[in-house]
């Protein structure tokens, strides 16, 4: 036997070694031929490049920022009446924050102390409300804990963002009407403290508006009680204020896609052909683990997380699929929602591996807690059927709950079609549908309820007292009476 660099001992040769001495030198020279073995050879750095101009169809522009200070952002924001060419060839006045379909993106840090000066040029009151985001109740942009915004008035809303998170912000003073006409934007909060690589990011805002041949918008009350009943749905989908946008990636690099449903009563269900997709995150932050999926169904207000890997495959026209709301034998035939532009390039190299455990989430402590029951329901009256809440369809029930306890809610769905319910203010834990557990533990603020089917929420309050509202998210419901009100009392 031949060694490199170096010679056989000479107690070996004369058979004189203990044979615990023979095994320590036999191991020690074992590594030695590892190491020289591996001299000279460097592994790759990892190729992780996105192809060029990948993202430049879906970038959103974002809010400014005008405070200096590293943990205050302050980001002004204009509601006005802006001419924007929605639909190629047509210009349409579309109400906007900042002239932007959607509006800027506000983005801060975990714990970064926000500052938003409001002004309103609408031509009539208006509101911010900061969907998913647990601010004090004054700051909350409901008509119930501030006076409208008239037009030319302003309002600075001021508050500290506590939790990482893909939000969104939008009216809550005809909420339908300005929202279908254009007002959201998103809101993402990001975690210094995130270790997980979890890729590259790309924000899409879904949304829907109606533009009639004349570039004119829809009315806001199209269709009478019959656009109030079933919820008005725009004939144009959107993504990031575009019709079928255009997104590039790379087989072997990863990208991170947060997804916002801000529709007033469309649900988007969409799925990537041939392309693997991880959701490892929803309405406030990071699940506490991985769940590869199929597809993705987001209820109006929802938000998730996902971790697109692309593997060998082809450029694809992203579907979106019928969400089915109503519950009809038959699905409609899918919509064209953005194409997924795979470059001609050599794969990349180097993604790291997803962590089996993305967010420390325990579950809440329910002994003890109280419990309430939230019926999504309808009933006839002289002019058609009417929705509500427990019975009430005027808007008027008022629940009550006291600062830093915990309470269980049993949601109920009486009606024939989906309701996605939405909590303002605070975060929740699904504990079971129908007694069946959901695969990761997240936190939520809206859920689907479906007809016949039982949601258990435990909702951890914390000493934020005021008035909160609960309500569908399909806006035009609320605004017919789907809605109602949380006193948290300390």
């Amino acid at each position: 036997m031949r060694w490199i660099g170096c010679a056989l001992p000479r107690a070996w040769r004369k058979g004189c070694v203990s044979s615990a001495r023979f095994a320590g030198e036999i191991a020690v020279l074992l590594s030695l031929v590892t190491l020289l073995a591996g001299c000279g050879a460097e592994e790759a750095p990892p190729d992780l490049r996105q192809p060029a101009g990948w993202d430049d169809a879906l970038r959103l522009p974002d809010a400014e920022d005008h405070d200096p200070a590293p943990d205050v952002v302050e980001v002004h924001l204009e509601a006005r009446v802006a001419a924007i060419e929605v639909v190629p060839g047509l210009t349409t006045e579309v109400w906007t924050y900042n002239g932007m379909l959607p509006g800027p993106t506000i983005r801060a840090k975990k714990g970064d102390r926000v500052v938003v000066k409001f002004e309103n040029h609408l031509p009539e009151a208006t509101t911010v409300h900061w969907h998913g985001l647990r601010v004090p109740a004054a700051m909350d942009g409901t008509q119930h804990v501030q006076k409208p915004i008239e037009p030319g008035e302003g309002f600075e809303y001021s508050f500290t963002v506590p939790d990482a998170g893909t939000f969104w912000y939008h009216p809550h003073l005809r909420s339908s009407a300005q929202v279908g006409a254009g007002l959201y934007g998103a809101f993402v909060v990001e975690d210094a403290a995130e270790e997980a690589p979890l890729g590259d990011e790309l924000l899409l805002v879904m949304s829907d508006i109606g533009v009639e041949e004349d570039g004119s918008l829809t009315a806001a009350d199209e269709s009478g009680w019959f656009g109030d009943y079933f919820g008005r749905e725009g004939g144009t989908v959107l993504v990031n204020g575009k019709i079928l946008p255009t997104v590039a990636a790379r087989e072997g690099v990863p990208q991170r896609w947060r997804v916002v449903n801000a529709a007033r009563s469309r649900y988007f269900r969409f799925a990537v052909p041939g392309q693997p997709l991880v959701l490892i995150g929803g309405d406030a932050g990071l699940s506490e683990s991985p769940l590869p999926v199929d597809e993705v169904r987001l209820a109006p207000g929802e938000r998730a997380e996902l971790y697109m890997l692309p593997v060998e495959g082809q450029s694809v026209v992203i579907p979106l699929l019928d969400a089915n709301r109503f519950h009809l034998p038959t699905e409609e035939k899918p919509k064209d929602l953005m194409r997924l532009e795979l470059a001609d390039e050599p794969p990349g190299s180097g993604a790291p591996t997803l962590p089996e455990r993305l967010a420390e989430i325990a579950s809440i402590d329910t002994a003890g807690a109280q419990r309430q029951a939230v019926e999504f329901m309808e009933q006839g009256d002289a002019d058609g059927a009417v929705l509500g809440i427990n019975g009430q369809t005027n808007g008027s029930l008022m629940f009550s709950a006291k600062t830093n306890t915990v309470e269980i809610w049993t949601l109920t769905n009486t009606t024939n079609y989906d309701h996605p319910f939405h909590l303002h203010g605070f975060f929740f834990q699904v504990l079971d549908i129908d007694g069946a557990e959901p695969p990761v533990r997240a936190w939520r603020d809206t859920v689907n309820l479906v007809p016949g089917k039982a949601v258990r929420i435990a909702i951890p309050f914390d000493d934020r007292a005021g008035m909160w509202m609960f309500h569908c998210h399909i806006l035009d419901h609320a605004d017919l009476g789907m809605m109602a009100m949380l006193h948290l009392m300390p």
